[in-house]
């Protein structure tokens, strides 16, 4: 039986279900909806990012083992899921991007200041 899960932070919704897969590895099926703050890669201007990510992972209690290297594991300790930092971890993924906003679209990194 899934377990469901929401999580809020800032303008971001992070939603979905946990699975049991095996007694220490679980899946996490889940939506990242909402918005979040950028600067724009090239003239630095703050744009929120509308966002509507799928986010599928597993979850190990402890070291992940034999097949599970193969998978995306997030090791987690004494059975305990903490969601806040699963959700500030992804967004801190998509705040890594490459991010240029619609000014700047199309313009070549290779300009001069």
């Amino acid at each position: 039986m899934p377990l469901d899960f929401e999580v809020k932070c800032e303008d971001a919704h992070f939603s979905g279900d946990i699975i049991l897969k095996k007694r220490n590895l679980a899946q996490l099926n889940g939506t990242i909806t909402g918005s979040i703050s950028l600067p724009c890669d090239l003239c630095a201007e703050t744009v929120k990012k509308e966002l509507n990510e799928e986010i599928v992972f597993y979850l190990s209690d402890g070291i992940a083992h034999g097949n599970d290297n193969e998978l995306d594991v997030v090791e987690i300790e004494n059975s305990t899921i903490d969601m806040d930092e699963l959700l500030a971890s992804e967004l801190e993924l998509i705040r890594s991007d490459y991010f240029c906003c619609s000014n700047c679209e199309g313009t070549s990194l290779e300009r001069e200041f």
